[in-house]
């Protein structure tokens, strides 16, 4: 990833998607740069974790401002650790902006669009936080994928509806996934017992599971190639892969014991007008 500024608020850019900067815009922020205090200072964009919304709000505009999207051109949704993904059509907006939701779609962990300068915006404080695109059909996702999610396999169920609805392969799929927790401090008391069968490889004597690796793999089984895919390779919890003074660079729901915010990761479409 590449770290830059827009004004005062730090985010990074995967190198596989800045290639088609012209045609998509996207970012990882960080926890700095925005309104909130503490514990959730300073970029939380999440609501309904203690946070003042009034905070959120400006953190979320902030955003908008940074991707130079419209304010309420940005979705995001309501994550339950499911394998649901919502298509984000007109039909959607509309029906969002009928009933006040703010365009924040309950029991959804993935999205997907074909729409213009619409944002996809993903919340995260240690899941994964996946971003796809396919240049020629030019199809956008965002998906969230925490241990539960890698579990029910999210990634695959929104790949498939990148291929089914809008006809994407996934043989041109690029994807970057950011900042998460790490095989140095992902524990699990009883990792055996706790994860199907399919992590046993990737539980070592310590009983922390390699996240990052088996997310790789995975993505790979649904015709993703290796070389299409970005892992940022820093850990939330400690910051290792990111650098002199990185702990505490994202928030970290593991490291603040419950009590955080969560970061964003957004991604969308530019205007063809614009190309």
């Amino acid at each position: 990833m590449r770290k830059t500024f827009i004004k005062e608020t730090p985010f990074y850019q995967f190198h596989l998607l800045q290639k088609f900067s012209d045609q998509i815009g996207h970012a990882v922020f960080s926890r700095h740069g925005g309104f909130s205090g503490a514990p959730y200072d300073a970029l939380n964009v999440r609501f309904g974790i203690g946070d003042k919304q009034r905070d959120v709000v400006k953190n979320r505009r902030l955003i908008c401002k940074v991707l130079d999207l419209e304010e309420g051109r940005l979705v995001s949704a309501n994550q339950t650790h499911s394998k649901n993904v919502q298509v984000v059509d007109e039909e959607f907006l509309a029906s969002s902006k009928e009933s006040g939701s703010e365009f924040e779609v309950d029991d959804m962990d993935a999205l997907v669009t074909d729409l213009e300068n619409v944002g996809l915006m993903i919340q995260v404080a240690d899941c994964q936080a996946l971003l796809l695109y396919d240049p020629v059909k030019r199809v956008v996702a965002a998906v969230h994928a925490g241990w539960k999610g890698l579990v029910q396999d999210v990634s695959g169920a929104t790949v498939e509806v990148m291929v089914k609805k809008f006809g994407a392969d996934p043989a041109r799929i690029l994807v970057g996934i950011a900042p998460s927790l790490g095989p140095c401090c992902a524990f699990f008391t009883n990792p055996e017992n706790e994860l199907p069968g399919s992590f046993a490889k990737y539980i070592d004597k310590q009983k922390r599971v390699d996240l990052w690796s088996y997310s790789l793999d995975q993505l790979q089984t649904h015709g993703i190639s290796m070389n299409n895919i970005e892992l940022a390779k820093v850990c939330t919890q400690c910051g290792k892969g990111g650098g002199k003074g990185a702990k505490g660079n994202f928030f970290s729901f593991r490291g603040q014991h419950g009590i955080t915010g969560r970061f964003g990761v957004a991604i969308y479409l530019r205007s063809v007008g614009s190309l």
